[in-house]
C-alpha cells in the first residue's frame, strides 16, 4: 500500500530538485549562453521569463545570506565571480541568494525522500549538493575562461605589436586587437579600457585587470607592459617577445601533459586491455578445440 505514496513522493522530490537547480541556474545560464555566443544578453521575453521564477526565491535569501558573510568571504566570492566572468551579471548578493535558495529547495526535497525512505543521509547529501553546486559551476567556468585567456593572449599581443608598429596609439591598438579576437580576453580588455575612459590611470586600470584575473600569463603581460612603460622601452618589441615566450611555454606544457599521460595509458593497457585480450584468446582456443568446460570442473 505504501508503494504508490512512496513512488509519488520520490517523483515529487526529483521534480523539486530539478526545478531548484534550474531556478538557481536560469538567470546566469540563460544570459551567459547568449553572451558566449557573441550576442548581447537577452532583453526580451527570454529574460523576462527567467526573472519571475528566479527572483522571488533568490531575493528572499539574498539579504540574510549576505549579512551572514564576513568581509573576507565577500572578497573571496567577488574574486571568484571575476575569475568566472560574472556569468549573467551575477553579483555577491545574487550569488548568496541563489546558494541559499538551492540549499533550501534541495534540502527540503531530500528531507522528504529521507522521511519516506528512512534514510537521513539523503537529506544531508541533497543539502550539500544545493550548498556547493554553484561554487563548482563557478570554478569550472573560471577554469575554462582562464584557459581561453591563456590561449588567446599571444594572438592579442601579436596584433597589438603589429598595430603599434603601424603607428596606432596604444589604447586604440589594444581595443582593435581585443575586438578582433573576441572572447573573455576581449571582455577583460574592454573593462580595462572603460576604467580608463572614466578617469582611471593606465597603471591603475591594468592593476585592476591583474587583480580580476588569476591567469599567470595575463599577469605577466600586465607586469611587462608596466615595466616597458616605466623604462621607456618600445611596447611593440616587448609584446612580440612575450608572445613568443608564451607560445614556447604552451608547447612545453603540452609536452609535459603528454609525458604524464604515457604512464596512465600503459596502466590501462596492462590492467584492462591485456587481460581482456588474454580472456578472448583463451575462450577462442577452448571453443576451437571443442573442450567441454563442464568436464574440466569435474
Amino acid at each position: 500500500m505504501r508503494a504508490v505514496p512512496a513512488g509519488g513522493a520520490l517523483a515529487a522530490c526529483v521534480l523539486l530538485a530539478a526545478a531548484g537547480l534550474w531556478m538557481t541556474a536560469t538567470g546566469a545560464g540563460l544570459a551567459d549562453r547568449f553572451a558566449r555566443g557573441g550576442a548581447a544578453a537577452p532583453r526580451g521575453p527570454a529574460r523576462r521569463r527567467a526573472r519571475p521564477l528566479l527572483g522571488p526565491v533568490t531575493d528572499r535569501f539574498s539579504e540574510s545570506s549576505v549579512a551572514l558573510m564576513s568581509g573576507s568571504r565577500r572578497r573571496q566570492v567577488r574574486r571568484r565571480l571575476d575569475a568566472a566572468g560574472r556569468p549573467g551579471g551575477m553579483s555577491v548578493e545574487t550569488y548568496a541568494g541563489r546558494r541559499g535558495a538551492s540549499t533550501v529547495i534541495l534540502g527540503g526535497a531530500g528531507l522528504l525522500v529521507a522521511v519516506v525512505s528512512g534514510r537521513p543521509a539523503v537529506a544531508v547529501a541533497s543539502a550539500a549538493i544545493g550548498w556547493f553546486h554553484l561554487d563548482m559551476r563557478l570554478r569550472y567556468a573560471a577554469r575554462r575562461r582562464q584557459a581561453r585567456i591563456d590561449r588567446d593572449l599571444p594572438d592579442l599581443l601579436d596584433v597589438l605589436s603589429v598595430s603599434v608598429q603601424a603607428g596606432l596609439a596604444f589604447r586604440p591598438a589594444i581595443a582593435r586587437a581585443a575586438e578582433a579576437l573576441g572572447g573573455p580576453l576581449a571582455e577583460e580588455v574592454a573593462t580595462t579600457l572603460r576604467a580608463m575612459e572614466v578617469g582611471a590611470g593606465r597603471r591603475a586600470a591594468f592593476d585592476g585587470l591583474r587583480e580580476r584575473s588569476p591567469s599567470p600569463a595575463l599577469r605577466r603581460f600586465v607586469g611587462a607592459l608596466q615595466q616597458a612603460e616605466g623604462l621607456g622601452t618600445p611596447v611593440a618589441d616587448t609584446m612580440e617577445r612575450i608572445a613568443g615566450d608564451m607560445r614556447e611555454e604552451f608547447r612545453q606544457a603540452v609536452r609535459r601533459r603528454a609525458a604524464r599521460a604515457a604512464p596512465r595509458v600503459s596502466l590501462i593497457v596492462t590492467l584492462i586491455i591485456v587481460p581482456g585480450a588474454v580472456v578472448l584468446i583463451m575462450t577462442a582456443l577452448f571453443l576451437g578445440v571443442g573442450v567441454d568446460a563442464g568436464s574440466l570442473s569435474g
